[in-house]
């Protein structure tokens, strides 16, 4: 019946970190037992790292012990109904614990709704723990306190529901004495009124003021008795005598009794521990035949009303922690939009402003020199009798041809000199015209059958530095266009059949796309997935890190909250951002830079946003998975440029290895980004394989992600 009677109990708890076979092995709490009456204030002591946080760790069932039992409240933390964790425990954690962007008020209120609490009760609550602890203005920023008065805030928010069990981690460091002083008072007045008060502290002296006190150290319990008594019994004047000789008497163990434990030598045997009341585990059968008595059952509704209340209070607290953080608004908002009219304004388009150097010898000998190409009564083509035509000065077309596919030819004197220009990377390229060009051009289109002089008078000389690979391919291209339409107007001006000039070869118009195909059409689809996917992810994983490293999502969990129900918030919300930016994308793209989609704009934003979920679930898992701001930031970005280069954005999957492309087609927007560009350059809709396809790798990556995230929330407390 002790268990009944008792607020907890704890039976040969074992909990260590690693295996005891491996050099990490470090014992934590080793067999060990401790039984808290209900209505007292239990005080328990002990250096930093002797093992407290880990034991109410398990008290509230965050942590579970590797052997031994643990009962709280009548029933075992974790179990249906036991209000362990939930709204039975006030849970203050020895770090702060509380979201930086919440006011005095708003800390408070966030857990008050997290136990259901009333707005009027809230109230109420709110300004009586404010006249108590001193609190700081409602209206102040958690993050703008000092660290005094945000421990005062995270104890008014374990207060706030009047819990049956009071867990307080060092509440009481930093604080002025007087204040200290009072807080006691407080919690000898709620031992009296029935609540279960366990308190570490590192003020030995202020302990007196506990009805029982533990000692522990190095994970063992050396003594459990209220503090008169044990300073009777060890004829101390001081606690800190008694912990000092019970410390002494822990190391002085025989050796035979320390060599008969797995452990380290600090830690001594159950049976030798003053004051322990229980040494076996028969002293407990009532407990562990009866726990359902001990457990209250909660019904449908009652568990359906506290989700919602749950709900609430996590949904109100990311709204204002995202709303009042200026980085986040500006990098969910602005960023989508700066990312777009970057991409927009600075990719795709032909490059302007090229000159070339160009030796024109036929100009350069005519009686004006180069300036002959500036008469506007010029013609180049004299037609004479039997459609024999003449050509004169006929470079000062291809040249004007030339200007049109914006390329500026820069007159030099020799050709030596215009490649050494091209050799000090001054400009990209260089020509040279022959003296006989025009003379050299038409002998050549008339007989067909020439001479090696011939030929190499009528040809035009280029030299390109290919080291650039974008610039010198696009010179290549408009020349070759220039020399085009340069041949097709001397053909006309012939009166000639303009294909006699041209390559063999006849592109019609193509079956999907324009002639003139931009880079920029081909390239945004894949961009604005990969904007939308990794700007997804970067919120969500900062967000949820942030909750994890500053204990919110600890304490949450303490006070009730589950992990599926923190993720489903956030689900939303990141959701609701999404859209948002889905739709900004959208209107830059196709209404503010006229980006044209042959096929359904709501099948384009309908993916755009699944890829933004899909962003937003591998940010889940990475905030799951990496323990901090600088490891998921490594593998954020480890993994961002792998998916980027073997996407298919920047260079097409049909020039990688086959092992290579298996790799790509698994990557989260690779398929994805050829379905968007199928449905905006062919108008495919979602019956087409090629876009369906799309759909379904992202909703794959969504489940995959989710279901990885569950797995681990399920199997390791977060």
């Amino acid at each position: 019946m002790a268990a009944r009677n008792a607020a907890v109990v704890i039976e040969r708890a074992c909990k260590y970190y690693g295996s005891p076979d491996k050099p990490d092995y470090k014992p934590v709490l080793i067999d060990m037992n401790m039984t808290v009456e209900r209505g007292i204030i239990y005080g328990l002591l002990g250096p930093s790292g002797c093992g407290k946080t880990t034991l109410l760790s398990c008290i509230v069932g965050r942590r579970k012990l590797n052997s031994g039992n643990v009962w709280v409240l009548g029933g075992k933390p974790g179990e249906r109904g036991s209000g362990v964790p939930g709204p039975r425990v006030g849970y203050m954690p020895q770090d702060i614990a509380l979201v930086g962007e919440f006011s005095v008020r708003d800390a408070v209120y966030y857990f008050g709704r997290i136990y259901g609490m009333k707005d009027d009760r809230l109230r109420e609550r709110f300004a009586f723990l404010s006249e108590l602890l001193d609190l700081a203005d409602e209206g102040r920023l958690i993050k703008s306190l000092s660290g005094g008065q945000q421990r005062r805030v995270s104890l008014a928010a374990a207060l706030v529901h009047e819990p049956e069990l009071l867990i307080l981690d060092e509440p009481t460091v930093g604080l002025d004495p007087m204040l200290r002083e009072r807080i006691w008072e407080f919690l000898s007045e709620l031992a009296r009124r029935g609540t279960t008060v366990i308190i570490t502290t590192h003020y030995i002296d202020e302990t007196k003021q506990a009805h029982k006190i533990g000692l522990l150290r190095d994970g063992q319990l050396l003594a459990e008795e209220a503090p008169e008594q044990l300073l009777r019994k060890f004829d101390c004047d001081t606690l800190e005598d008694a912990f000092l000789k019970l410390a002494l008497r822990q190391h002085n163990l025989p050796p035979r009794r320390q060599s008969s434990l797995s452990v380290s030598p600090d830690v001594i045997p159950e049976s030798s521990i003053p004051g322990s009341q229980y040494s076996s585990r028969e002293t407990f059968n009532v407990v562990t035949s009866s726990t359902d008595v001990l457990t209250k059952n909660e019904k449908p509704k009652d568990c359906n009303s506290k989700s919602k209340a749950r709900y609430k209070a996590v949904f109100i607290k990311s709204i204002q922690q995202f709303t009042r953080h200026p980085g986040g608004l500006i990098f969910s908002v602005i960023f989508p939009i700066l990312q777009v009219v970057a991409f927009f304004s600075a990719v795709g388009h032909d490059p302007r402003d090229l000159k070339i150097p160009l030796i024109n010898e036929e100009a350069a000998s005519s009686p004006y020199g180069l300036d002959i190409c500036k008469n506007n009564s010029l013609q180049p083509i004299t037609r004479l009798e039997d459609d024999i035509c003449e050509f004169d000065m006929i470079s000062c077309w291809f040249l004007d041809e030339v200007q049109k596919k914006l390329l500026h030819p820069l007159p030099y004197n020799s050709t030596e000199e215009a490649k050494n220009s091209v050799l000090r990377a001054k400009y990209h390229g260089a020509m040279h015209i022959g003296r006989n060009f025009s003379e050299a051009l038409a002998t050549r289109l008339r007989d067909g059958d020439v001479g090696d002089n011939i030929v190499d008078d009528s040809n035009i000389e280029v030299w390109i530095d290919t080291s650039n690979f974008q610039i010198s391919n696009f010179i290549k291209t408009q020349l070759m266009k220039a020399y085009k339409d340069f041949m097709k107007r001397a053909m006309i001006a012939c009166d000639k059949n303009e294909g006699m000039a041209q390559l063999p070869v006849n592109f019609h118009d193509p079956v999907y796309g324009d002639k003139d195909a931009q880079f920029q059409n081909f390239m945004a689809p894949g961009v604005m997935i990969t904007i939308i996917f990794f700007l997804a992810a970067v919120v969500t994983s900062t967000l949820m890190i942030s909750d994890r490293l500053e204990g919110v999502w600890e304490r949450s969990a303490v006070a009730g909250v589950k992990p599926k129900e923190m993720l489903n918030v956030h689900i939303v919300l990141q959701s609701a951002v999404i859209l948002m930016q889905t739709i900004e994308m959208m209107l830059l793209a196709f209404v503010g830079y006229g980006l044209d989609s042959k096929g359904s704009l709501l099948t384009v934003g309908i993916l755009l946003f699944l890829q933004g979920l899909s962003g937003m679930c591998y940010g889940f898992l990475l905030s799951i998975y990496c323990g901090s701001f600088t490891m998921a930031f490594f593998v954020a970005t480890g993994s961002f440029y792998p998916m980027i280069l073997l996407c298919g954005i920047l260079w097409p999957l049909e020039g990688m290895s086959m092992g290579l492309r298996y790799v790509a087609l698994t990557l989260p927007f690779t398929i994805p980004s050829k379905s968007l560009r199928d449905i905006m350059e062919k108008g495919y809709t979602i019956a087409d394989p090629t876009v369906y396809y799309g759909f379904l790798v992202t909703v794959a990556w969504i489940v995959i992600s989710l279901l990885l995230c569950l797995l681990r929330l399920k199997y390791k407390k977060m």
